[in-house]
C-alpha cells in the first residue's frame, strides 16, 4: 500500500510540472513572435512593433503587454 501511494505521489507531481509547459507550444497568437504572416494564426499578420520586435496582431492598433 505504501508503494502504491508513492508512486501515485510521483505520478501527481509530474503531472503538474508537465501542465504548465504544454501552454507554451501555443504559437501565432496576438502577441506572439513572428518572422512572417506565416507564424500567425486566425487572420493576424505579422506586425512590427515600435521596440524593433515583430509580433502576430491585427494590423491596426495592436498593442502587446509583454515582460
Amino acid at each position: 500500500m505504501d508503494a502504491m501511494r508513492k508512486r501515485m505521489r510521483t505520478w501527481g507531481l509530474l503531472l503538474a510540472l508537465a501542465l504548465p509547459m504544454s501552454s507554451c507550444g501555443s504559437e501565432g497568437e496576438e502577441c506572439d513572435r513572428c518572422s512572417s504572416d506565416n507564424d500567425c494564426t486566425g487572420g493576424l499578420v505579422c506586425s512590427s512593433f515600435s521596440d524593433g520586435s515583430q509580433r502576430c496582431g491585427t494590423g491596426t492598433g495592436t498593442s502587446c503587454r509583454v515582460r
